[in-house]
């Protein structure tokens, strides 16, 4: 897609206090008539798929939606420091960046998240008249998920040259007796993982309809028994849920991977979707 099919301007939201950087996207030939905000995945998820959620957003942009993408606090070009976060702070991010698109006058509006940004996009939705769609990318079912995945990686380089153990207990232990832990150039602290670790989709009931795409290795492959429990879950709440699954590679820990078409055209699909 040419790129000049949409315009595109950086700069800060300001939030007591913070700078939340972000991009916004903008239609050129046609009449903006929705916009999308993009919820970003956590630390390094977030740097590795940066060129897979750019190219989707000008391709929004380009078919007529304004596409927020912006940095929690402590993240990207944000300011503030990433041991200084937490999740409700992430909360009040997300909100403040709906607050800024929605001023665009562009409804309806539509929360999209990768990952970690999935369960914020869900945990912001609760009891919003504003939102009127969510699209999740391979939601995270649950924030304790993402901060074992995470303490892994702590694990991982400690040991390098021999076999990785994972004492998962140890390192929990230290994050609620109150220390901090430094892990691949972030300092994670005892704050942020406890309330992230609190978050999760099975006890959230998005008030507005879901397109969930997940993303596997298998050409034949099949939603996951957990994510079909936390849909079956919803439906039976009354929330309306279209689920996808993808063929695809993990671009969100592969480095310079390829953007997946049948992913962008799907999301495109969603967005037509009532």
């Amino acid at each position: 897609m040419n790129p000049a099919k949409c315009s595109i301007k950086a700069d800060f939201l300001e939030l007591q206090g913070r700078k939340l950087f972000y991009l916004l996207l903008q239609p050129v030939f046609v009449r903006a008539h929705g916009s999308v905000l993009f919820l970003p995945p956590f630390a390094e998820e977030m740097h590795q798929s940066r060129h897979i959620i750019a190219a989707q957003a000008r391709e929004l942009a380009a078919l007529g939606y304004n596409v927020m993408l912006f940095d929690l606090t402590g993240c990207g070009d944000s300011s503030g420091d990433f041991a200084d976060a937490t999740w409700q702070m992430w909360l009040q991010d997300a909100a403040c960046a709906v607050h800024g698109l929605a001023n665009l006058g562009a409804g309806p509006l539509i929360l999209w998240g990768l990952r970690m940004g999935a369960l914020l996009a869900c945990d912001l939705s609760q009891d919003r008249l504003d939102v009127d769609k969510l699209i999740l990318w391979q939601p995270l079912l649950n924030g304790e998920q993402q901060v074992d995945q995470f303490l892994r990686l702590r694990t991982a380089i400690a040991v390098t040259g021999k076999p990785p153990t994972f004492d998962r207990k140890t390192l929990w232990n230290e994050l609620r007796s109150g220390r901090s832990l430094d892990i691949a150039g972030y300092t994670l602290s005892p704050a942020l993982a406890l309330q992230l670790a609190k978050a999760r989709l099975n006890d959230l009931k998005p008030g507005c309809p879901v397109h969930w795409l997940e993303i596997g290795a298998l050409p034949d492959g099949a939603l996951s028994v957990a994510s079909a429990n936390v849909l079956a879950h919803w439906r039976e709440q009354g929330t309306t849920v279209q689920a996808e699954y993808v063929y695809g590679e993990p671009f969100w820990r592969t480095i310079n991977a390829d953007v997946n078409p049948i992913l962008q055209r799907n999301t495109l699909d969603a967005l037509a979707r009532p």
